[in-house]
């Protein structure tokens, strides 16, 4: 039971995360790493990328807003 409460608690971070993350489209560098921020959500910078480690995606940015949302893997 309890590991099936932990289950759906992760699931449902992950739903929110997913869904804050998608409404960052249009916004600037700045202002999406700022909500992340806010949310407790750690963030990395690099060149005209935004990653969000937790949840395994990209920000994509083309004159400094976000243009598309990327996922990735790990590497092994």
């Amino acid at each position: 039971m309890q590991h099936t409460l932990i289950t759906n608690h992760i699931v449902n971070n992950k739903l929110i995360a997913g869904q804050l993350i998608e409404s960052l489209l249009g916004y600037s560098r700045h202002h999406c790493a700022q909500i992340l921020s806010n949310q407790g959500i750690d963030s990395i910078e690099f060149g005209h990328w935004l990653a969000i480690p937790s949840q395994q995606v990209l920000l994509v940015f083309r004159h400094q807003r976000c243009v598309a949302i990327d996922a990735y893997q790990i590497a092994a």
